[in-house]
């Protein structure tokens, strides 16, 4: 061979094959251009100080490196089933298995260099675009900062470097244990009619279930967070095996019934699904949790950040709030002596002070107990906050009128009221009224709201009496506990950074007071309206960034995977609609057979992400119940646009794909 004979070679191979080529390169290199944009983004400077938006970026990245190799994995699967035929004419033609492998081995050096060439060149262009974009989505400004990561660079091109060396060797072992013959006819290979696997296809059906199962049976936010992961592993596991095997055995049932079977388009669009589907269900799966994943992510992150006003509204009506768990009212008093002396040029307005008993219980009938040992109590699910009518006229402006032994209730959620009348501790009360407005903030957390109930008493003499019950329990622990607390809340004057530095000034002058009146710093919490927001902001929209850079990501690999699949359709069926024709077959019936075929296969894994959304709806509800979003007709109407964005993209790609693959088919004619 001559010098440089390999070298060349692989190139007039490369351009070739430019029609399977081009879009495998194209999308390598995004990939690897959106790996470094990631890397780049979490190893900047000015995030060190953001753990959670550093923490997402760098989940971000990891998604990104995982999805790199399987989506490279499959498109390399689809060429080399491609150039069967040609590998075996180089083995008949006299070409050894060395040599051919030399060839490849160019070849994956030439992807590998384009690869890294193009995906820095569009990553660093476009770096400064998605630095700009999370500098907007999460207020970030003042500290990100443009510059060419090494680091990124570095890390991209060793994934990279262990991606195309893991195709090459895959390549390679498949060549070396390949016969020439098996090669020439690999075209054929698919045409073995697949079995009917019974067991898989109920397997799958089995795991979708249980995966349907646990989101509609969840009832609360925190059972949402545990069981998350479970659910969704089941049903991306189910779908697989439910279009691997489960359409196996729709197809047969279809071919069953004569009907609908012994129609032209029907017999042959099942006829052909039937043949391959085996090699297409894989596809067709992935295309399926591609699609569910963008819709999930684009329609929870937009939901978040479209809502994230009124969500801070709510969780911080004002300013500052103060809880101090203390039974010693005079500290309570002194602190905020102290304070407003010290800072007379602050400006306190619109203050309130609410005092209440906070106790944990479990319910049991009508009886809600409280456990007399430290370790159960803090397991204990039914969080229940007692306060008087005056402090709950206070803060609402609705006055209520109640005995002794009577109490108007608030339920968090409306779906686990309290009985009618209920005993704890050694009181007993009966249910007269039921609240429309909670007289607390609703930054209480997410999970403690899913069983909280606020029940408002006659007077301030009822509290002491639960108070006294509740500390006799414990004993000297009970002093540790102190279910009793104030609330103060109030606003003052000034710019968001004066506040937030007030802030300080506040919880060193609470944890000084502590120490004077040697109380425990633990017994006490302090919430800031500024630093809240900020937080909020920060955290909804680094999600609402990562969720768009990942369904751009995904999105991309959907278009690809229904590209080389329409591709690979078109070729395996284009002698075969020959043979149809010669038979007498029309044209039209043709054309009319592949649109029937392309529907089938192309818009079933649509049809499951939706089912898949709708099933989810409710569970995804509790999950962001959990991130304080509760308007659901918001989420709803971001899902219903979601889902509609993407099917329009999803007929584009289908229209322009099917045009292809008639244009293959015809081809041949």
């Amino acid at each position: 061979m001559r010098k440089g004979f390999y070298m060349r070679f692989a190139a007039q191979n490369l351009q070739k094959n430019s029609k399977f080529y081009i879009p495998y390169l194209i999308a390598s290199s995004l990939t690897a251009s959106m790996f470094y944009i990631m890397c780049f983004l979490e190893n900047n400077p000015g995030l060190e100080k953001h753990s959670a938006q550093k923490w997402m970026l760098h989940f971000g990245a990891i998604i990104i490196g995982i999805f790199a190799v399987i989506l490279l994995l499959y498109i390399n699967s689809f060429l080399m089933k491609r150039r069967q035929k040609e590998i075996g004419l180089y083995n008949v033609l006299g070409m050894e298995k060395q040599h051919i492998c030399r060839i490849f081995g160019w070849e994956t050096l030439y992807s590998y260099f384009i690869t890294m060439a193009c995906g820095f060149g569009v990553g660093i262009l476009l770096s400064k675009l998605f630095l700009l974009l999370l500098c907007k989505l999460t207020n970030v400004t003042h500290a990100l900062s443009f510059y060419i990561s090494g680091k990124g660079m570095g890390i991209t091109l060793l994934l990279f470097a262990g991606i195309f060396l893991l195709l090459l060797v895959l390549n390679q072992f498949k060549i070396h244990f390949s016969h020439p013959v098996e090669l020439l006819r690999g075209g054929n290979v698919g045409e073995k009619e697949p079995k009917s696997n019974w067991f898989l296809a109920i397997l799958g059906l089995g795991l979708t279930g249980t995966g349907y199962y646990i989101a509609l049976t969840t009832t609360s936010a925190v059972a949402a967070i545990k069981s998350f992961f479970i659910a969704v592993l089941l049903v991306i596991v189910g779908t697989y095996f439910l279009f691997i095997a489960g359409t196996i055995v729709l197809l047969k049932l279809l071919r069953k019934n004569k009907k609908f079977y012994y129609k032209t388009n029907h017999f042959t669009a099942v006829s052909g699904l039937l043949y391959r589907m085996k090699q297409n269900a894989t596809g067709l799966a992935s295309i399926c949790v591609l699609a569910t994943m963008v819709i999930v992510m684009i329609s929870s992150t937009v939901s978040l950040n479209m809502n994230v006003n009124k969500i801070i509204n709510q969780t911080y009506p004002h300013d500052y709030s103060i809880d101090i768990q203390s039974t010693n009212p005079k500290f309570f008093q002194n602190f905020l002596k102290s304070l407003k002396e010290k800072n007379t040029n602050h400006t306190f307005k619109n203050e309130h002070t609410t005092r209440y008993l906070s106790i944990q219980a479990n319910e049991k009938g009508n009886n809600l107990e409280v456990p007399n040992q430290m370790e159960q109590y803090f397991n204990c699910k039914t969080y229940l906050f007692f306060l008087s009518a005056e402090d709950y006229t206070a803060s609402t402006g609705i006055r209520l009128s109640l005995q002794d032994n009577e109490t108007a209730v608030f339920d968090f959620t409306k779906k686990n009221r309290l009985p009618d009348t209920f005993s704890i501790l050694d009181s007993s009360f009966k249910q007269t009224a039921a609240l429309k407005t909670s007289p607390f903030a609703s930054n209480i957390s997410p999970t403690v709201m899913e069983n909280a109930h606020v029940i408002v008493v006659k007077n301030h003499q009822i509290l002491n009496k639960l108070q006294k019950e509740f500390q006799e329990i414990f004993g000297k622990s009970g002093d540790y506990l102190s279910a009793l607390s104030y609330r103060y809340s109030f606003d003052t004057d000034g710019t968001d950074a004066e506040k937030i530095s007030f802030l300080k000034t506040i919880q060193m002058e609470l944890s000084k007071e502590c120490k004077a009146s040697a109380v425990n710093s633990n017994g006490y919490s302090i919430s800031s309206r500024q630093d809240g927001e900020k937080g909020f902001r920060n955290t909804y929209g680094g999600m609402l960034f990562l969720g768009l850079f990942l369904s751009i990501l995904f999105l991309m690999a959907t278009v690809l995977i229904i590209y080389y699949k329409q591709i690979s359709e078109g070729y395996d069926d284009a002698k075969r609609f020959q043979i149809m024709q010669k038979v007498g077959m029309s044209q039209t019936e043709v054309k009319k057979s592949i649109h029937s075929q392309v529907l089938i296969v192309f818009f079933l894994p649509l049809a499951v992400a939706v089912l898949h959304m709708i099933v989810a709806f409710p569970y995804m509800t509790k999950l962001l119940r959990a991130m304080y979003l509760t308007d659901i007709p918001l989420f709803t109407l971001c899902t219903v646009c979601t889902v509609a964005i993407f099917a329009l993209v999803y007929v584009i790609v289908y229209a322009l794909t099917t045009h292809t693959y008639y244009k293959i088919v015809s081809s041949a004619n």
